[in-house]
C-alpha cells in the first residue's frame, strides 16, 4: 500500500514558512517542528554522542517529539548534507541510527546538498537529490514551488531586517514587534502568488515605515557571526538580534537565508576566492561549517565601520572554535571587539543578557572616547592654523 507522506525539516528561524509552502504548492501534508523547549532539549541531548555539537542536539530532540507525537504519519525529514572537516554531513545517518535506536520507525531521512564545482558533477548530482526529495513533478510545478518560496524568504527576510532597524529607533516599545508579528503572519498565510506576496510586503514595510520612530540617530553598530544555524535561529540564540536591538544596538546579520544559499548554490566559486582573498594571513582554507565566513565576515564588519562583533558559537562545532581562536588575532590586528558566545543546553537567559550589557557598554564607552579624541584634534588642527 503506498504511504502517505508528510514532510519535515529543521525550523530555522522564520525561513519555515517558504519551507511549508515549497512542499505544499507540490500536494505534500507538511508539520514544521515547535520551537526548542527544555523538554525537546532534554531529549535531544540525553540520545546524542557526547561530543556531537549542539544543533544536533537540538533537531534530534523537534524530530524525536514530531515523530513520537504522530505515530500514524510517516515522515520524511529533510536533511541538509555536508562535506569536509564538520560533523554536519554526519547528521543524517545518525539520525537514523539514533531514531530507530529509541524505537521510532516512521521515517526516512533525505539528503539535500548544495551545488559543489565541478559543474557538470553537481548539477546532476543535485537533480538527483532532488528528486529523490519531491519525487518527479511538471518542471513548471517545480519551478513555481522554487519562486514562491523564494519570494517568501525574500519577504520575511526584508521585514525582520526592517524589524531590527526599527527597535532601537521606536518611540513606543513594542510597536515595531507587533507590527513585524502580524506582517509575518500575513507573509505565512499569502495565497501562493508572487503578485500577492509583493502586494502584502510592500503594504507592510510602507505600515511599520508609519511607525512613530526617531531616524537620525547614532547608535553602536554590532555585527553577528558564526554558525548559520544558530544565527538563524531566534528560539535557539536567545532571540540575541532582539535582545540587542532593544538596548539601543543597530545590528546586523552577517548569514540570512538567501546569501547563504546564493553563496553555496550559484555563487560558489566566487564566494571562495573572495573569502580566501578577505582571509589571507588567518585562514585561507576550508576547515568546514561557517568557521571562514565568521572570520571573513568580522574583517568586512570592521572595514564597514562597525563598532564591534559577536560570534554565535554552538557547543562543539569544531569550526566555529577554530575560528573562535583565530578571531582573538584579527580582533587585535583590526581593532574591533569581537565576543564569543558558546551556546548549549546549559545556557541561561540571565547571564546571557550580563555578558551583552556588558559587550554593549564598552562599546558606548569606546565610541565616546574616540568621539571626544576626533573632536580634540580637529580643535587642534584649527588653533595650528
Amino acid at each position: 500500500m503506498h504511504r502517505k507522506i508528510t514532510y519535515t525539516f529543521p525550523r530555522m528561524g522564520y525561513s519555515y514558512a517558504a519551507f511549508e509552502s515549497f512542499f505544499k504548492i507540490l500536494g505534500y501534508d507538511v508539520m514544521v517542528p515547535d520551537p526548542s523547549n527544555s523538554k525537546t532539549l532534554k531529549e535531544g541531548v540525553s540520545n546524542s554522542p557526547q561530543g556531537m555539537c549542539f544543533p544536533f542536539k537540538i533537531l534530534l530532540g523537534q524530530f524525536a517529539k514530531l515523530l513520537k507525537e504522530n505515530p500514524d504519519k510517516y515522515f520524511k525529514i529533510v536533511s541538509l548534507e555536508s562535506y569536509g572537516p564538520c560533523r554536519f554531513g554526519y547528521y543524517s545517518p545518525l539520525y537514523n541510527k539514533i531514531l530507530e535506536d529509541m524505537g521510532v520507525t516512521n521515517f526516512e531521512v533525505v539528503n539535500v546538498e548544495g551545488i559543489y564545482p565541478p559543474w557538470y558533477k553537481g548539477v546532476p548530482r543535485f537533480i538527483k537529490k532532488l528528486v529523490k526529495l519531491v519525487g518527479w513533478h511538471a518542471p513548471w510545478a517545480g519551478v513555481r514551488a522554487f519562486v514562491i518560496a523564494g519570494w517568501k524568504v525574500y519577504a520575511v527576510e526584508r521585514l525582520e531586517r526592517k524589524f531590527y532597524h526599527l527597535i532601537p529607533r521606536e518611540k513606543v516599545s513594542g510597536s515595531s514587534e507587533k507590527a513585524f508579528n502580524r506582517a509575518f503572519e500575513r507573509i505565512h498565510h499569502a495565497p501562493n502568488k508572487v503578485k500577492s506576496i509583493k502586494k502584502i510586503l510592500n503594504e507592510e514595510l510602507k505600515k511599520m515605515d508609519q511607525i512613530d520612530h526617531i531616524d537620525d540617530v547614532e547608535l553602536p553598530k554590532v555585527g553577528l557571526v558564526g554558525e548559520a544555524y544558530m544565527l538563524m535561529d531566534y528560539s535557539n540564540n536567545l532571540e540575541i538580534e532582539k535582545k540587542l536591538a532593544y538596548m539601543g544596538v543597530d545590528i546586523d546579520r552577517s548569514l540570512w537565508v538567501t546569501n547563504w544559499t546564493l553563496d553555496r548554490l550559484l555563487k560558489t566559486k566566487q564566494h571562495l576566492k573572495h573569502m580566501k582573498e578577505v582571509n589571507k594571513g588567518y585562514l585561507d582554507f576550508f576547515i568546514g561549517g561557517d568557521g571562514q565566513e565568521s572570520i571573513m565576515n568580522t574583517i568586512l564588519y570592521k572595514k564597514k565601520g562597525f563598532d564591534g562583533v559577536i560570534q554565535v558559537l554552538p557547543f562543539g562545532c569544531l569550526p566555529e572554535t577554530a575560528a573562535k581562536q583565530i578571531l582573538s588575532n584579527v580582533s587585535e590586528d583590526y581593532d574591533v571587539p569581537v565576543l564569543s558566545l558558546s551556546f548549549d543546553e546549559q545556557t541561561g537567559d540571565a547571564g546571557f543578557v550580563t555578558r551583552l550589557e556588558a559587550f554593549v557598554d564598552m562599546l558606548k564607552s569606546r565610541r565616546e572616547i574616540k568621539s571626544k579624541e576626533s573632536k580634540a584634534k580637529k580643535a587642534e588642527s584649527v588653533t595650528t592654523r
